[in-house]
């Protein structure tokens, strides 16, 4: 069992995409690979103002340009649903639900203190 960024073959990730917390299989009699997608990702808002922030939804909004907005990257949408027990990514809250969000400068150490935890 090995992350993608452990494989050779494969191209890497970036440090914040979601696949990275997920072991590849590889299917001996196909050779086809697979994400053990099984494993889940809990996130809880930790009621602390200097960790957090608000954000209220635009019209337009989606997970992804919310990322941008806030992380500089797209690829931190999956944080966003995590942190606010978002079941379903792709049905938006309506324009004008806040939702809260880890504030950029402590995404490090939530990304590596998952990373430790799968990897005990």
């Amino acid at each position: 069992m090995d992350t993608q960024n452990n494989i050779p073959d494969l191209p890497p990730l970036s440090v914040y995409r979601y696949e990275n917390f997920f072991n590849i299989y590889n299917d001996e009699e196909s050779s086809m690979r697979f994400y053990n997608l099984l494993r889940n990702i809990n996130i809880f808002p930790s009621e602390n103002s200097q960790l957090e922030g608000e954000y209220s939804i635009d019209y337009n909004d989606t997970w992804v340009s919310i990322s941008y907005k806030i992380y500089a990257t797209m690829e931190l949408w999956w944080l966003l649903c995590s942190y606010n027990q978002i079941i379903n990514p792709i049905k938006m809250p309506e324009a004008g639900t806040k939702i809260k969000f880890l504030q950029p400068d402590y995404v490090y150490v939530i990304l590596n203190e998952i990373k430790r935890q799968i990897n005990n």
